[in-house]
């Protein structure tokens, strides 16, 4: 499960909000949720993530994070990639580099000042967002519409 399924559900289940109520918050069409959270739509777009974010009264970002329970098992298995598979990091180093110029070049086009802790999270979510599927690539439209919020 990936973690943005994982953090609907954590905040549905506080909310103590079924799928369908979820839906009807945000305004969105049936089935909508219920698809991210069956992995039918893997890449939701940013109307609807903003759309959930709000209904559950977080942030984007807050959807895209780990928690504090999960960065403890993923120390593990960092370090398992990095001792069995170099390659696997190089990637991901690569991923994190590409979105980092992706939102340098937007903001520089902007002629916008980013405070360094707003950019961590951009980079983050951008990161968590980018590395869902297999090919991992940053995604230009959410990257323009997260640096519009």
């Amino acid at each position: 499960m990936t973690i943005l399924k994982e953090k609907i559900i954590e905040y549905m289940k506080e909310k103590n909000l079924s799928i369908a109520a979820l839906e009807r918050q945000a305004g969105l069409s049936t089935h909508a949720v219920r698809n991210i959270v069956k992995g039918r739509i893997k890449r939701p777009s940013a109307q609807s993530l903003q759309a959930i974010a709000k209904a559950l009264e977080c942030s984007l970002s807050d959807l895209m994070k780990q928690s504090p329970s999960r960065d403890e098992g993923a120390e593990k298995v960092i370090n398992t990639i990095i001792s069995k598979k170099k390659s696997v990091i190089l990637d991901d180093i690569e991923l994190m580099k590409e979105c980092s110029q992706t939102i340098l070049t937007l903001v520089k086009g902007r002629d916008k000042v980013l405070p360094i802790d707003d950019y961590l999270d951009i980079l983050k979510t951008l990161y968590f967002y980018s590395s869902v599927e297999k090919i991992k690539k940053v995604d230009h439209k959410f990257a323009k519409w997260i640096l519009s919020i």
